[in-house]
């Protein structure tokens, strides 16, 4: 069943109030999608947040092209996309054997048909601006390159608990990180790190002894991020020298939403297996099992294996 209901939050800007939708609308997909397939609403907001992280619109020579383009490691991913969605091509790159470093898969999309598809679901449906414009400026290509009318849909949709789109994202962009660290050499006890962190490169060039302005639009997703796991702003910080923000979080009330989150929708890529490993020392510690050697054994056992996955990026 397509959700038709809005959902309305208000945040507070200034002296007026802005509208803020969490609801994702699909009623045109439905009118376009493949026959066989059905509407499977969970995977679409995943899809939708997934390609906002991962995914390009792009225009080349007066045409349009998409693709999500991932790590080798990842194909699985890649298939599972084009299965739910009963269309586009999967292709592989760099396939040296020589040269496994950099070997990545692409999902894209060819035709009229498939793209007016595409449409559909993105259409009104985005929360980052960077790809709202991305979209805007694709789908203005598109209207010219198939003769169409399409008016751009700009609704203000934000992140929530209670969509598949922020399990895309963390998808895209998350980490989930933890270990155990000596304070001294001969200390008694051991210091618990569990953290999880979204991190977004800033889009275009910035002079590095400069911190960009807070309305930077790679920053505003990852406040409405934090508002959404209910967070200080304070978490959000940008790195020069690596020109990104990034939003970590450790506080365990925080990585409770979080993991309850994310047990509700999933993750789809390798990360899942990282959120496994996580969850584990996650509730060795609310066992208070990390308090003897044994728990904290344990624990450096799987922050180990959560390294050796984290080494690669999607």
């Amino acid at each position: 069943m397509v959700n038709q209901q809005v959902t309305l939050l208000y945040v507070n800007s200034g002296t007026s109030e802005t509208a803020c939708d969490i609801t994702f609308i699909f009623n045109n997909y439905l009118n376009q999608k493949v026959l066989h397939k059905k509407i499977n609403k969970k995977f679409l907001e995943w899809f939708i947040g997934f390609t906002e992280g991962k995914g390009s619109f792009i225009v080349l020579n007066n045409k349009v092209y998409f693709d999500i383009n991932v790590s080798i490691k990842d194909i699985q991913v890649i298939y599972y996309i084009k299965k739910e969605l009963g269309f586009g091509k999967v292709m592989i790159k760099n396939t040296d054997p020589n040269n496994a470093i950099g070997r990545t898969v692409s999902f894209y999309v060819t035709s009229e048909e498939n793209f007016s598809r595409l449409v559909s679901i993105f259409n009104g449906n985005l929360c980052t601006v960077n790809k709202k414009q991305e979209f805007k400026n694709w789908l203005k290509i598109f209207n010219n390159q198939y003769s169409k009318d399409i008016c751009f849909i700009d609704r203000v949709l934000k992140p929530s608990l209670t969509t598949g789109w922020l399990s895309g994202y963390i998808d895209a962009h998350g980490s989930f990180t933890g270990l155990t660290e000596n304070k001294e050499l001969n200390a008694p006890y051991k210091i618990l790190y569990l953290m999880f962190s979204i991190y977004l490169p800033v889009q275009g060039s910035h002079p590095l002894e400069l911190m960009p302005s807070k309305d930077q639009k790679e920053f505003l997703i990852l406040k409405d991020i934090s508002v959404v796991l209910n967070t200080s702003l304070k978490n959000i910080k940008y790195n020069k020298d690596i020109n990104g923000w990034i939003l970590t979080i450790s506080s365990f009330k925080q990585i409770k939403l979080i993991v309850n989150y994310l047990k509700r929708y999933p993750l789809k890529t390798k990360k899942s297996l990282a959120f496994d490993k996580w969850c584990k020392i996650y509730n060795i510690t609310l066992n208070k099992e990390h308090l003897n050697s044994i728990g904290l054994n344990k624990i450096s056992s799987l922050s180990l294996q959560l390294e050796e996955i984290n080494k690669y990026k999607s």
